[in-house]
């Protein structure tokens, strides 16, 4: 019987085909480190104070979620020829009005009142007690994050990301829903993963690679952000202000009013502004500060640059506090998440 060979010509023909295939392999793993040592994917940070973030509008301007393009800083009390002022508000405005979940009840301030006092009186004891209050009764929390960032002397884009973060064990998920970088995923959690955040690239490099591993505090990461994802979160970004002001009151240069309660994202918020010198290496000299009046988590912070531009700024809202979250929402494994390719 006679067995059935392939013609030379197939054979040929079968191995020029596997070469493309292993040439378009391989140009596609170039082109990937390509982008990582030049345009690797951006790591969200939410704590810095230096770059602090979400658009701080002055008094009366109209609120929104979304950040301008460009921002001037408001004009500071500090400047003796700046406008006065209104008199900080002592009366708490209305609680926000969406029901309070079960999980979320015990992390609710009982006494917003005397809160008002203490932030006219002393604000720095204020955030103080915010941040103590926030660490004891906010164990995790899901909300829509924005930041705005000037890295090098460019302004950047604002970047849109549904969060999702625990404090203890200290993890962090955030996915971006809009341009740029819309579908980029990372994950962090602490001691997990070699230390390393698991990324799932925005575009066509997601469906060649689900999962990469970078440093949190490498280069690559840090090039397209402020400060790395190991400090991100409400509490992180208030306790660096927080250390922040306690090195700058004990040099006699801390300058922290009270500006009163306004809304902010449709809650009431403690308002603070920020004055700092320019020595001593502080990080900027103007910083918002918006402390919500239920949690008293730092819901939004604008930082100003030396020359009076926006350095950053930061907006946490949609905010759903203690919901329960577990390890399956910090595993890259979740079947909800983009980091499996089946």
């Amino acid at each position: 019987m006679k067995l059935w060979r392939r013609s030379p010509g197939a054979r040929r023909s079968d191995h020029n085909l596997g070469r493309a295939v292993r040439l378009a392999i391989g140009a596609a793993l170039v082109a990937f480190v390509l982008v990582e040592a030049h345009d690797p994917p951006s790591m969200a940070c939410a704590a810095a104070a230096s770059s602090p973030a979400s658009a701080v509008r002055p008094a009366g301007a109209a609120t929104s979620n979304a950040a301008p393009a460009a921002q001037t800083a408001p004009a500071s009390k500090a400047d003796s020829s700046a406008k006065a002022a209104p008199t900080p508000a002592t009366t708490p405005a209305p609680a926000a009005a969406e029901p309070v979940l079960e999980g979320a009840a015990k992390a609710v301030h009982p006494k917003p009142a005397e809160l008002a006092k203490l932030a006219a009186a002393n604000p720095l004891e204020f955030l103080r007690a915010a941040l103590n209050w926030s660490d004891d009764k906010v164990t995790d929390y899901t909300c829509r994050f924005q930041k705005q960032e000037k890295i090098g002397n460019e302004l950047r884009k604002t970047e849109t990301m549904q969060m999702k973060f625990r404090a203890n064990v200290f993890g962090i998920y955030l996915k971006w829903i809009e341009e740029p970088s819309k579908g980029q995923e990372v994950i962090y959690v602490a001691g997990q993963n070699k230390n390393q955040a698991v990324v799932h690239p925005a575009g066509f490099l997601g469906i060649l690679f689900r999962k990469v591993l970078l440093d949190p505090q490498g280069k690559t990461a840090m090039k397209h952000s402020r400060r790395p994802v190991t400090m991100a979160g409400m509490a992180n970004m208030i306790r660096l202000i927080v250390d922040q002001c306690d090195a700058a009151k004990a040099n006699g240069d801390l300058t922290l009013t009270f500006e009163g309660i306004r809304m902010e994202s449709g809650r009431p918020t403690y308002v603070f502004e920020r004055v700092l010198p320019q020595k001593n290496d502080y990080p900027c000299p103007i910083l918002m500060i918006f402390i919500d009046q239920q949690y008293l988590v730092c819901i939004r912070t604008d930082a100003y640059d030396w020359d009076g531009s926006l350095l950053s700024r930061y907006l946490y809202s949609d905010l759903t506090i203690n919901p329960g979250l577990t390890d399956n929402d910090f595993d890259p494994d979740n079947a909800d998440y983009g980091f499996r390719a089946f």
